[in-house]
């Protein structure tokens, strides 16, 4: 784990794009593509060693485009960095120039700091068997997107099913499902990496949600896996309700990764 070994959001982020693409060092970024995805916003992005001022912003633009890229292959900017679990964050200069931001929570435990929780007698979990496992979580991802008939939407979840298929074949982990009459109502990945367990896309689906689907499913993934790893990893937006079903279950919050991105459809063209 060479980048940022205090905060395994991002480190095990860069472990898994290291996996399915390019990760390099750069000066003051680590330099993340995705070649054969460019329409990947987060699999396409600089990480940036500390929270960016607003004077800094064109500098980081141009280096993007030095860097990873621009219109008509590369129509977004993603920048990333760690943040500690109490700092101030404001981003509003950034947002003010078209940029959306989002912090998310760093959550790490232990297999055996797991806390019981309310389950769902109903649900199922296992992993992923065959191919209409992999339709039905296509389909359920795309419908958690904005917009799910876009093309673009439709290449991304193409390609994020082969990137974690890639990694599963390779041994690193795998993709469950959460099965209630042997419909898929929520899934997840968790995959393995220097010793820890990344989980990824915790879903259920909409008709599904408040049921306790994503209590049964994490909390059987981990029983299935307790042996895998001694640190599990699980990143959720701040604004999200999820995290405090984790923290409920037994995960800290370890750091924050805040980033900002945007989306250049307007200038594709240029």
């Amino acid at each position: 784990m060479r980048h940022f070994a205090d905060n395994l959001g991002l480190a095990t982020d860069l472990l898994l794009h290291a996996e399915t693409g390019l990760v390099e060092s750069r000066d003051d970024y680590i330099v993340v593509r995705t070649p054969d995805a460019p329409e990947y916003f987060f699999g396409n992005m600089l990480v940036l060693r500390q929270r960016p001022a607003g004077i800094d912003l064109k500098r980081l633009e141009y280096d993007f485009a030095e860097l990873i890229g621009t219109p008509p292959l590369i129509t977004h900017r993603t920048f990333a960095w760690p943040e500690s679990t109490d700092s101030v964050l404001t981003l509003d200069s950034f947002v003010e120039q078209g940029y959306n931001a989002a912090v998310c929570r760093v959550l790490a435990a232990h297999p055996d700091d797991m806390r019981p929780v309310a389950t769902n007698p109903l649900v199922k979990v296992r992993p992923f068997a065959v191919q209409q496992d992999w339709d039905d979580w296509s389909r359920m991802q795309l419908a958690d997107m904005c917009n799910p008939a876009d093309v673009t939407s439709q290449r991304y979840i193409a390609h994020q099913q082969t990137a974690y298929r890639s990694l599963i074949n390779r041994g690193l982990g795998n993709w469950w499902g959460a099965f209630i009459d042997d419909e898929q109502v929520g899934s997840l990945g968790l995959f393995f990496l220097n010793g820890m367990g990344r989980f990824q896309s915790v879903i259920t689906g909409e008709s599904h949600r408040n049921r306790n689907v994503c209590k049964t499913l994490v909390s059987e993934v981990i029983k299935l896996t307790t042996a895998q790893s001694d640190r599990l990893v699980m990143v959720a937006d701040e604004t999200y309700h999820a995290g405090a079903i984790y923290k409920a279950m037994g995960f800290q919050q370890q750091g924050r990764v805040a980033s900002l991105c945007q989306e250049r459809r307007d200038i594709a063209a240029c």
